[in-house]
């Protein structure tokens, strides 16, 4: 089986319709969003909003917690993380148009934005996986993608692996379908 049709049929139970069912996951990010948008009016570039209001709503699910990368946290691990992922991002996107060469895009910017993801979502991993909650919700029947997936994923890289994954695929499709409507 392929690395990619493994990683689909991990996550494909993660992914049903029950887990969505609850809007309230959606508030605080909206509200936060409508916090950052000028009172008196004027030209708003909607899209880098949007980036991180489906960070925040993605967060919130994958982890039960969101980042809150809308309230602009001063140098916290958060704004940290934020900045580094779209950083290695960035640098992914290069990597994948030069195919077979994609090692020539490399340096210490994009290996040090891997590292903040990776302690990121570590750190996240530690927090949720190894609190005595109950491996669907966090005691208050809230569902946390990451304890449900982590029972099928014990290993730990693979596990960031698929986290790091779906970040990415919830963040940035809904965000681009976001900018798109207006």
């Amino acid at each position: 089986m392929t690395q990619w049709k493994h990683s689909r049929e991990m996550l494909r139970p993660q992914l049903v319709y029950r887990q969505y069912e609850d809007l309230e996951l959606f508030r605080e990010p909206v509200e936060d969003l409508l916090q950052v948008l000028p009172q008196s009016g004027g030209v708003v570039d909607f899209q880098p909003l949007f980036f991180q209001l489906t960070l925040d709503v993605t967060t919130a699910f994958l982890f039960g917690k969101s980042i809150h990368s809308l309230k602009d946290p001063k140098d916290s691990k958060e704004k940290t993380f934020a900045h580094s992922f779209d950083t290695a991002q960035k640098y992914v996107a290069y990597r994948f148009r030069l195919l077979d060469l994609y090692w020539l895009i490399d340096g210490p910017k994009f290996r040090e934005a891997c590292t903040n993801v990776n302690n990121f979502a570590d750190r996240i991993i530690d927090q949720n996986l190894s609190s005595s909650e109950t491996a669907e919700g966090q005691g208050d029947g809230k569902y946390v993608f990451l304890k449900s997936l982590a029972k099928a994923c014990p290993d730990r890289a693979a596990l960031r692996g698929q986290i790091i994954n779906i970040l990415t695929a919830g963040r940035d499709t809904t965000a681009c379908l976001l900018s798109w409507t207006l």
